[in-house]
């Protein structure tokens, strides 16, 4: 969650961006989130501004919900392929880092005992959205086995975000805080029913 400070600069920098710079800006903070590691601002809040930008009249809708969804799916085409690739590598660089390593082992086992499940409902939760294409890589999951969910993911998210944006305009940090709690509490539900299968199977 961003502070307000920076949420009204962000707010009043992208309401002052119209058409075409407004589509590449928001592409590219989109993409850079999943895509590079360089999650500054979050993905949400990012498709959340430019929806409250489309409201006010300064791109159209459709356009920006295309926008966020291909940029969501072309970062984590890059997340996915950057992790398969380099594996511990990413981890060790200077980004990665950036990211504690209990993150990064809680991402990687999610995935490896969930794998689709978490590849769709990850996207909803920051830490998650940021590592989980790279961590699905890392764990060895066949690309054809991600694209389906990541397509759901995206699609759901990018489309809602903006949605959302252009409807509630001014009290986007509001609703961001309510998607990443939501988020939080579908990741909370599936680990535990894991944990009751396992207990199940390991009592018959």
């Amino acid at each position: 969650m961003l502070s307000s400070v920076v949420t009204e600069r962000l707010q009043a920098w992208l309401n002052g961006v119209s058409g075409p710079w407004l589509y590449v800006l928001t592409f590219i903070i989109t993409f850079a989130e999943t895509g590079t590691l360089l999650f500054f601002i979050p993905g949400e809040f990012t498709l959340l501004l430019a929806g409250a930008a489309a409201g006010a009249g300064n791109a159209s809708l459709p356009v920006l919900i295309v926008v966020g969804i291909t940029a969501a799916l072309c970062g984590d085409f890059a997340g996915f392929h950057l992790g398969a690739r380099y594996g511990a590598l990413i981890r060790e660089s200077r980004l990665g880092r950036r990211i504690k390593p209990e993150s990064w082992d809680r991402a990687q086992g999610l995935v490896q005992r969930r794998k689709g499940l978490v590849v769709l409902f990850g996207r909803w939760i920051g830490f998650l959205r940021a590592i989980m294409p790279a961590s699905a890589g890392m764990s060895g999951m066949a690309y054809r086995t991600f694209l389906p969910w990541d397509v759901a993911g995206a699609v759901s998210w990018a489309a809602t975000c903006v949605f959302i944006g252009y409807q509630v305009g001014d009290n986007i940090d509001r609703v961001e805080s309510w998607i990443t709690r939501g988020g939080y509490v579908v990741i909370a539900v599936l680990v535990v029913a894991y944990l009751f299968n396992h207990f199940r199977k390991s009592r018959s």
